[in-house]
């Protein structure tokens, strides 16, 4: 048993004799679970295509690795798991027809995944209507905050994130005047609004806050306009592709300005895209490759191993995922969908590989963000 699958046996345990006491009924699902029956299939959906396809694949190489090895270990429930996939193309339109079709295969117990808000947010009511759990890894908006009993995510919300960037950099960088950026979209505008609210909280001011929209190139206006009035700093919401062609042309022009940015930077390919100049770019997100925890580093290890590079955000949030749902049928003795749903509710403490996870009563990760700083190439904790 590995010490991963041997974690897991231990909360599932302690998870077990908190529910003893409840009710696990319900429709949904396929039965008891037990026994050699066939494969347990976990639903999989998110943007696999395109320019943003980046965080879905990450997130299908975290999940790919959780089921190799928890199938090497028993698999769950004595049985193997194994995953449906589809790509959703990031379009909100095909969220309802994905979840209409997860939910009529009733050997699915779970669905993870999700690249954006908006098509998880369009799929939400079929998924609620047929009771079908969702752990999803990469969605931040707070319209999902309490949107559904059967929602929950081992990523932060936007409002948690902006709070939170606002409240580091204010403390430790003495940053008063910050020039936001942001992309025009819910995670954008989410990230912003919070991280605004931050900074005046704090005492500090934002000179400038200006939208962008997804696959825009020239950022020359939108620069000059962050730069014309000195700020202190210049923060970043937005997805890596954009972000990093910012980065260069703030430098570009001429400005050593401190940059900060969201978790949608927090990916190698923002770092291939702005080159020398992410060098001092400090980002945030909730895992990073090079944490010293053990659960980060044994996860670090057999990932690089797979795949030959270290893992991004995306593939750690979507393995811890997948532990959790595992953890909640084994718990539930079951692969019932009201008992699953009750089981990952009940999630305290999870020792992930991302940090400890618990979800509070609207299906929210509780924890902490970690922040980095990229050095030589590279995403590093900041521990200062």
């Amino acid at each position: 048993m590995s010490k991963r699958t041997a974690k897991l046996a231990v909360v599932t345990g302690v998870a077990l004799l908190a529910l003893s006491a409840c009710s696990s009924g319900g429709s949904g699902g396929s039965g008891d679970g037990g026994g050699a029956e066939g494969a347990i299939p976990l639903g999989y959906t998110a943007t696999l295509s395109g320019d943003f396809a980046s965080y879905g694949l990450e997130m299908r190489e975290g999940i790919d690795l959780a089921i190799e090895e928890i199938n090497a270990d028993g698999g769950v429930l004595d049985r193997e798991l194994t995953l449906e996939g589809v790509d959703d193309e990031g379009k909100p339109a095909n969220g309802p027809v994905i979840a209409q079709e997860f939910c009529d295969n009733a050997d699915i117990p779970v669905v993870l995944g999700f690249s954006f808000s908006s098509v998880a947010l369009s799929g939400l009511p079929i998924y609620t209507q047929c009771g079908l759990p969702i752990i999803a890894s990469a969605v931040t908006s707070p319209e999902l905050s309490g949107a559904s009993d059967i929602f929950f995510r081992t990523v932060f919300t936007d409002a948690y994130q902006g709070a939170e960037a606002a409240k580091f950099i204010a403390e430790n960088r003495g940053v008063k005047k910050v020039a936001v950026l942001y992309q025009q979209d819910d995670y954008g505008k989410g990230v912003a609004d919070a991280f605004t609210e931050g900074i005046e909280k704090a005492g500090g001011t934002v000179t400038s806050s200006q939208a962008y929209q997804l696959g825009t190139v020239n950022f020359a206006s939108t620069v000059d306009t962050a730069l014309k009035d000195d700020p202190d700093a210049v923060f970043i919401g937005g997805f890596y592709t954009e972000a990093g062609k910012i980065v260069n042309q703030v430098r570009d022009a001429g400005s050593d300005v401190p940059i900060f940015a969201s978790d949608g930077a927090a990916s190698p390919l923002f770092i291939e895209l702005a080159g020398d100049n992410a060098e001092g770019v400090e980002v945030y997100s909730a895992f990073s490759a090079s944490d010293d925890s053990p659960e980060a580093a044994e996860f670090v290890e057999a990932f690089t191993k797979k795949y030959d590079k270290e893992p991004s955000s995306w593939a750690a949030l979507a393995y811890d995922a997948t532990y959790i749902a595992a953890q909640a049928m084994e718990t539930a003795g079951s692969t019932d969908r009201a008992a699953v749903t009750e089981a990952i509710a009940a999630t305290e403490g999870f020792p992930g590989v991302s940090g400890e996870i618990s979800f509070d009563d609207e299906g929210n990760r509780v924890g902490n963000l970690t922040f980095q700083r990229i050095e030589d190439g590279a995403f590093v904790v900041i521990k200062e």
